[in-house]
């Protein structure tokens, strides 16, 4: 999960294009998709992302609409098409909280579905409550993402992948003195502190060498040089793609690459990163968490997904995961009622339907009728390699 407004390394380019797809092709009012096999009525479902500004992720909307598209030339829900109006909030909270109130009381949608936004949950999660929709979000960044009890991403979120990054560190990698660097981001830096105190609660283990010096962009040498002298031999960081990068090219520069073991959030996996990671010669002591099934496993559930993304041209990341897994889910969901679809039928639906299973999650999926939601807490890491990023280990789910 993207925990920074940062845009990664070389998405650049694809996603800008997936971005005109996005606004043109699922623009409010729009029609099912063409070609549909799915003659009746549409049901509508939204989405508020942020398709634009300084963290867009476009490609979480835009594999939601990949779903949508085959679900409907195979005959939609019930001969009826799936129509998907996605919005772009553009990173602004008022913009966020406009497309929320035309999507809800102008458009109708019976629920939210693939939504990826760094202020879509604080915005609308209050509108959703007051009028009963139910939130199956793509990527959930914000706390108030896993807060809300209209709202429930299919995502671990920054600070469940962070903390299974600790649990790797200690339980898989043996680490005796594990480092965590926070770099430091508005409204976040107070949140890892506090999970880093109850972690060493929790596990009766203090940290070496905690370090939240360092700002965005800045030069992350002097942190760097900290963790030399405190020999850590496991660093956990939460930096962005480009930023991951750039953090690894310091380190082999100060002679420490060997030293430990370096441990970076799901954005750091990519293509672009590892290529990057490759070339400047900093593998192999490198990993990173994956929020769902790793992209690059050939796990035959894997190799489905690709073949949707591909079809419909949309980026293939572990962001764009989670908007098929929204996708799927919500089409199951809307397969199991039996009468008419509106939005308290998916509402009453989603919160009966209890575990729901996904080959791409480690864990079930649950949208109950609590206050608060965050179902899946589980990630697999992956290692930087000369192959490429190599899935690792089992499992780890953060209690």
């Amino acid at each position: 999960m993207i925990a920074h407004p940062r845009p990664a390394l070389a998405r650049t380019v694809a996603l800008t294009a997936l971005v005109g797809l996005v606004l043109t092709g699922c623009a409010p009012g729009g029609a099912a998709s063409e070609g549909s096999g799915a003659p009746g009525e549409p049901i509508r479902i939204g989405a508020v992302s942020s398709l634009t500004g300084p963290a867009p992720f476009p490609e979480v909307p835009g594999a939601a609409q990949a779903v949508f598209d085959e679900v409907n030339a195979a005959g939609g829900i019930g001969g009826r098409p799936i129509e998907f109006i996605s919005e772009d909030d553009g990173a602004d909270p008022a913009q966020a909280a406009q497309a929320g109130r035309r999507l809800v009381d102008e458009e109708g949608v019976v629920a939210m579905v693939g939504s990826a936004s760094l202020v879509e949950c604080s915005a609308n999660a209050a509108l959703y409550a007051q009028r009963g929709v139910l939130s199956v979000m793509g990527t959930g960044i914000e706390a108030s993402c896993f807060t809300s009890p209209s709202i429930a991403p299919v995502n671990a979120g920054t600070f469940n992948g962070y903390e299974s990054l600790l649990y790797f560190a200690k339980d898989q990698l043996e680490a005796e003195r594990i480092c965590p660097v926070i770099l430091k981001s508005e409204g976040l830096t107070e949140p890892y502190l506090a999970l880093l105190d109850e972690w060493q609660q929790t596990t009766g283990m203090e940290f070496a060498h905690i370090d939240t010096s360092v700002n965005l962009g800045d030069d992350p040498t002097p942190a760097i040089l900290a963790v030399k002298d405190a020999a850590c031999d496991a660093v956990v960081l939460n930096p962005t793609e480009p930023e991951g990068v750039a953090f690894m090219k310091a380190v082999q520069q100060q002679g420490i690459l060997e030293q430990a073991d370096w441990l970076m959030l799901t954005n750091v996996y990519t293509e672009a990163a590892i290529e990057a990671l490759g070339a400047q010669g900093t593998i192999g002591n490198v990993y990173a968490n994956s929020e769902f099934l790793p992209f690059t496993s050939d796990d035959p559930e894997v190799a489905a997904w690709r073949g949707t993304l591909d079809a419909a041209d949309v980026p293939i990341t572990s962001l764009s995961e989670g908007g098929y897994v929204s996708a799927r889910i919500i089409v199951e969901v809307l397969e199991g009622i039996d009468g008419e679809i509106t939005r308290e039928s998916v509402a009453a639906a989603l919160h009966a339907a209890g575990e729901i299973e996904h080959p791409l999650m480690g864990m079930p999926y649950v949208f109950d009728d609590g206050d608060a939601h965050n179902p899946n807490r589980a990630s697999m890491m992956v290692q930087a390699t000369a192959d490429g990023w190599v899935p690792v280990g089992d499992w780890v789910e953060v209690p």
